[in-house]
């Protein structure tokens, strides 16, 4: 498959989630059915959010910029990314994506699929556990059905002068 011919034929679904989090997603590792890889291409739209922040135990992932640039928070680090950046995260490393320009930014996502992961979300208190069948999410200790609690707004843990100003672009 060439991502960029115009015969490559990704299927993308849009999805949103309150007023910050905006993108479409090709799940290409769902379509060729994959075990042990997962990995899609998603455009990230102008002044959204990827997912809310989180760190996995198990699962390592790699970004490849492909179109675009935006901005990493990293274990509360922060930091922009552009067209032909390389961005990995080793498990333990807290991490989101915000595109902060007012174009949109295409990226390709890989990562290791763990039968059994914890995933921890620091700005909620969220966790997430999954064993191969079933996944709970719980936060301070009790469980929860609501992924996206307490996620609304990310734009409070970040400085102002990314999510509010233009001087990134």
């Amino acid at each position: 498959m060439n991502l960029f011919s115009p015969d490559a034929q990704l299927n993308f679904e849009e999805w949103t989630h309150a007023k910050n989090y905006s993108a479409s997603v090709a799940e290409i590792a769902k379509l060729w059915q994959t075990k042990k890889l997962g990995f899609h291409i998603e455009i990230l739209n102008p002044k959204s959010f990827s997912c809310p922040y989180h760190k996995h135990q198990e699962e390592e992932e790699l970004f490849i910029i492909l179109k675009g640039s935006g901005t990493v928070r990293q274990d509360d680090e922060f930091y922009t990314v552009k067209e032909g950046d390389l961005v990995f995260f080793k498990t333990g490393v807290a991490h989101q994506f915000y595109n902060h320009t007012d174009c949109p930014m295409l990226f390709f996502a890989l990562s290791n699929q763990a039968n059994e992961e914890i995933c921890t979300y620091p700005d909620s208190d969220k966790m997430l556990k999954k064993d191969g069948k079933n996944r709970v999410i719980t936060q301070n200790g009790l469980e929860i059905d609501d992924y996206w609690r307490d996620e609304e707004d990310p734009t409070t843990k970040w400085p102002k002068h990314i999510v509010q100003d233009e001087t990134l672009k």
